[in-house]
């Protein structure tokens, strides 16, 4: 990375920022325009035997909802644009919201994100919400208690989207927290909790669940074997987007609001004790690897560092852990977090991050250390930001129809993306954060699990 600018140059960065912001939604404006765009043919990602469109219109990753929360957000601040957010909002809801497995970053709950996020930064979406709602807690809570029967009958966790933030209970755990803290309703309160009472309490119990016989040896029961992508052996993830940072985050989060059931600190601390326990230094700080499989347990040392960015490595689980140490007021969890993150920025590198978004790309790594900043006065991260905004900025194409690009192995082309995790929408709402110097007015990163 470049070295720090000038403090006094930062109005010009954040200037910038709200330029390319604008630019943005202005791109983003047409949903059938952004359609038609992200879903030529070609615009897909080749996985081995399963190329895929990067565009669905009911993914809050990359579909109308994600792109409605840049203008739920922006439209906080500028009521003009709240005529864009309700005709994304309007374009998932006509695409058939039934059709897909239910997450946070799919199907109604997505949708049901978007809605609560706009409804958040303006008011409206009650009937919708409602809708969505009892389908969502009925859902969740089934699934909440096939997660306990796993863990009494001594199986481990099996598949990540049983957990994780992106398909499993952790991101829809964090919806559920946010109707929760913020709905005026006596009703939805109660469902709400009802339902995030049953997704935390089988959080706790696989937090807590003695290590599992498997391969001839005791193994955690967060240890993944189902629906391994990619030529991933089994392992534990320790990643924020797919591993038990998402679950100490949503622990950490509703242990700070309020929201607790039994046994939920004990959780909290095992999970820390295992990410302690393969918790390593190299030469940029403290880091915790991506996974662990059984190579690495054989062998007793973790990987190499990888990439660190928000979905994977030291930035988004330094992010968990300082959650955690806030939640539980552990000063030496807090002070670990800020020098795994410094770590992780020091280490960032153009061969590691190819992209802006906030994924896996610098965008994802500016939201977080704003985030820090905020939490914790400023302690330095002001001209982090800076550096990490400049990288932002310097992405933008005006060539690009979404202003960004996302390149990829596996894309035959760079593609576009105009959504949340991986597109311009996401990229925007960083920016944003960024520019105006103010945490989100409507907690739209709160799908990230980093508020």
């Amino acid at each position: 990375m470049p070295s720090p600018a000038p403090t006094d140059r930062a109005p010009a960065h954040r200037q910038a920022a709200a330029r390319i912001v604008t630019e943005i939604a202005d791109r983003l404006a047409e949903p059938d325009r952004v359609a038609e765009i992200a879903g030529v043919p070609d615009n897909l990602m080749r996985y081995p035997g399963n190329p895929q469109p990067v565009w669905d219109p009911l993914l809050l990753s990359d579909g109308h909802p994600g792109v409605a929360l840049l203008f739920a957000e922006l439209a906080a601040g500028v009521p003009e644009l709240r005529g864009r957010t309700h005709a994304h909002l309007s374009a998932a809801l006509g695409s058939g919201i039934r059709r897909l497995p239910q997450s946070l970053f799919g199907g109604m709950v997505a949708l049901a994100f978007a809605g609560h996020t706009a409804a958040t930064g303006f008011g409206g979406y009650a009937t919708m919400l409602a809708g969505l709602d009892g389908h969502i807690t009925a859902q969740v809570r089934e699934r909440a208690q096939a997660d306990r029967e796993r863990v009494r009958a001594g199986e481990p966790v099996g598949s990540w989207n049983r957990y994780d933030v992106l398909g499993g209970t952790a991101g829809i755990g964090r919806y559920l927290l946010a109707r929760y803290e913020s709905a005026a309703e006596q009703a939805v309160r109660q469902a709400a909790g009802l339902a995030l009472t049953d997704v935390l309490e089988s959080l706790v119990a696989v937090a807590t669940a003695d290590d599992i016989a498997r391969h001839g040896t005791r193994l955690p029961a967060w240890w993944v074997t189902d629906g391994l992508e990619h030529g991933l052996a089994e392992h534990v993830n320790f990643g924020l987007a797919h591993g038990v940072c998402g679950p100490l985050a949503l622990l950490s989060g509703a242990w700070r609001a309020g929201f607790r059931v039994d046994r939920q600190d004990e959780a909290i601390e095992r999970i820390m004790a295992l990410l302690s326990r393969w918790r390593t230094t190299d030469e940029a700080g403290p880091r915790w690897p991506h996974l662990i499989t059984l190579a690495h347990l054989e062998k007793g040392e973790p990987p190499e560092r990888g990439r660190d960015s928000w979905c994977y490595g030291a930035a988004g689980a330094a992010r968990a852990v300082y959650l955690a140490g806030a939640a539980l007021d552990r000063a030496d969890w807090r002070a670990d977090a800020h020098t795994a993150l410094r770590g992780a920025l020091t280490a960032a590198r153009d061969e590691l991050i190819h992209d802006s978004a906030l994924c896996h790309g610098w965008a994802g790594l500016l939201q977080i250390v704003l985030r820090m900043a905020h939490d914790s006065a400023g302690s330095g991260y002001h001209a982090l930001a800076d550096r990490l905004a400049v990288r932002v900025v310097d992405g933008f194409d005006p060539e690009a129809p979404f202003g960004f690009r996302y390149r990829h192995s596996l894309a035959a082309r760079p593609l576009d993306r105009p959504g949340f995790l991986e597109g311009a929408a996401g990229i925007a709402l960083a920016l944003h954060t960024y520019a105006t110097g103010t945490v989100p007015a409507t907690s739209w990163d709160s799908a990230l699990l980093v508020n």
